[in-house]
């Protein structure tokens, strides 16, 4: 009964924040939203149960998003509009820019035909060290060692809540929650507990590629359909102890590399996971343009902070339906 009563409270908000939200309104102020999403994937790919609930958007979903976002927004790239409002040229009232984090391959299968069949143009925030090899991000590996039951697990402290949840059914949620807490540590103490397991060998059937190579990279960029920018060199949270060097690595040397290999200007930053101390924005600062975080809101000319852009995060269960995506743009 109580759940009832919260659904049905939950879906008359949404209705109100969809027929009468921020993107319903006229405004004398220019704005811009900026949706972040990361995978596109169908129900039906085996990558699919394996990736938290938050990262994910099904192809059908995000057709739905474009089709709703041409009603109420001039559909636009997040460089053009940066570019616009910093010289001062006449901006949409309500602009909308989509962006991708991590250059998931993902993105280059499902997401890019999308965009081509829409004419739309969104960017792309690349792990420049990352493309063309091997790599898996740690969510994703340890999400595949709980649902393989990995007795390993157990034998690292960090990882043996991990191991606990590999006990009970698999659940997409508690996963969410496991890799959640995980995230206290640094990237370098998840590796090194991850390969203290060798969870490669354990992994070692898994066939599933995390990212483009160069040559889907390239061709996402030179459609401009999919304008890429940087997202650091290994996709390192910038505010966990990093020194200096480190720093300046992430941020600066992943604009050259992406310059080097696509032949072209990066001017745009995304930080991931959205962690970022003052030293690291003022490096950001330094060496872009603009860039993007994690922060929730929406965008004005008059209040413009380009190097901490604001997003909304978009995934499936939260704008499956056309009044939950137009609630989550409500502002």
């Amino acid at each position: 009964m109580i759940n009832t009563l919260k659904a049905t409270v939950k879906a008359a908000r949404n209705w109100v924040k969809a027929n009468y939200g921020a993107h319903t309104k006229t405004m004398d102020d220019p704005r811009l939203w900026v949706l972040m999403y990361h995978r596109i994937l169908p129900t039906t790919d085996p990558r699919f149960n394996l990736e938290e609930p938050g990262m994910i958007v099904t192809p059908e979903t995000f057709e739905m998003h474009i089709l709703e976002l041409k009603k109420h927004f001039d559909l636009i790239s997040l460089s053009s509009w940066v570019a616009k409002q910093q010289a001062n040229e006449p901006l949409p009232q309500k602009a909308c820019a989509i962006t991708f984090d991590d250059g998931w391959a993902d993105n280059y299968e499902f997401a890019l035909p999308i965009l081509k069949k829409h004419n739309i143009s969104a960017t792309l925030f690349a792990v420049s060290d990352k493309i063309g090899t091997p790599f898996r991000f740690w969510p994703n590996i340890v999400s595949e060692l709980i649902a393989l039951k990995a007795p390993e697990l157990n034998s690292q402290p960090l990882l043996q809540p991990a191991y606990q949840l590999s006990l009970e059914a698999f659940s997409k949620e508690k996963n969410a929650q496991c890799i959640d807490n995980l995230k206290l540590y640094s990237e370098a103490e998840i590796f090194a507990a991850l390969n203290a397991i060798n969870w490669q060998s354990l992994l070692q059937n898994s066939t599933h590629r995390a990212l483009m190579n160069w040559q889907e990279l390239k061709e996402c960029d030179e459609s401009g359909f999919m304008k890429v920018e940087s997202h650091t060199c290994t996709h390192q949270r910038l505010d966990k102890g990093l020194s200096t060097e480190a720093l300046q690595v992430e941020i600066i040397n992943s604009r050259q590399t992406l310059e080097s290999k696509l032949d072209k200007s990066i001017e745009l930053f995304c930080f991931p996971n959205g962690d970022y101390n003052q030293e690291a924005l003022n490096l950001v600062k330094q060496n872009y343009l603009a860039a993007v975080t994690t922060k929730n809101g929406i965008n004005s000319s008059s209040n413009f902070n380009r190097h901490e852009i604001t997003r909304i995060a978009i995934h499936d269960d939260a704008s499956n339906s056309r009044i939950k995506f137009l609630a989550r743009l409500a502002g």
